[in-house]
């Protein structure tokens, strides 16, 4: 007859990990949660959206007759330009690392991006930059579109054509940035049972996308 006998180690099982609980202070300061991260890029860009938004709607309450009647030719342009550069760089960009942010370390199973600092300091560089793209209307915005090409940029008042370059640099090394921080975390985080052929389209998107930031952002700055 053979006596089994139970041997207790006294270990414990790990008890599940539980998410802290986020406040509205959150999402003011300088956070490293790839959520809320997230979130403030999505908020962030929604805003200046409205901004650019704003800016579009005067330039059509402009065209909808021949003449100049609602605003100078000169502003016009200004408009132009703002909304441009708004748009692309601080709405459509943006809203794109927003959702990555927040969407990618849940699909490929990490806990946070690779670099949690790097991604936050990614962040709050937008809302600077576009602090300063908008304060170029008090100095004279610039009047060149948002490609900013010579001579016309050339010929505009240079106060305002200087913060927008600046704007953009900024605006550039976030996405930079954010580039790095993207490749990082899709090449070395994923599970190690998620092949390259498992990943998620939305991996694989902002994958080829930083890959594209990472080539041609440095060159056009």
């Amino acid at each position: 007859m053979t006596t089994q006998t139970e041997v207790s180690t006294g270990a414990k099982p790990p008890e599940p990990e539980v998410e802290k609980q986020r406040t509205w202070r959150d999402y003011f300061t300088f956070n490293t949660d790839h959520k809320v991260i997230g979130i403030q890029y999505l908020v962030t860009s929604f805003i200046f959206y409205l901004i650019g938004g704003a800016l579009a709607g005067v330039m059509r309450t402009e065209l909808a007759t021949p003449n100049p009647n609602f605003v100078q030719p000169e502003f016009y342009n200004r408009l132009f330009t703002m909304h441009g550069t708004i748009m692309i760089f601080l709405w459509i960009i943006p809203a794109g690392a927003g959702f990555a942010n927040y969407l990618i370390p849940l699909m490929i199973g990490a806990k946070d991006m690779a670099f949690p600092r790097l991604n936050a300091v990614a962040f709050w560089i937008i809302p600077i930059g576009g602090l300063l793209l908008l304060g170029s209307f008090f100095v004279g915005a610039p009047q060149a579109g948002w490609t900013s090409y010579p001579p016309l940029s050339l010929l505009t008042g240079k106060a305002g054509e200087e913060l927008w370059i600046l704007s953009v640099l900024l605006l550039g090394t976030s996405s930079i940035l954010g580039a790095i921080n993207f490749v990082t975390t899709i090449w070395k985080m994923r599970v190690p049972s998620m092949g390259w052929n498992d990943m998620p389209l939305l991996c694989w998107s902002m994958l080829a996308t930083s890959g594209l930031i990472l080539i041609g952002t440095p060159v056009l700055a």
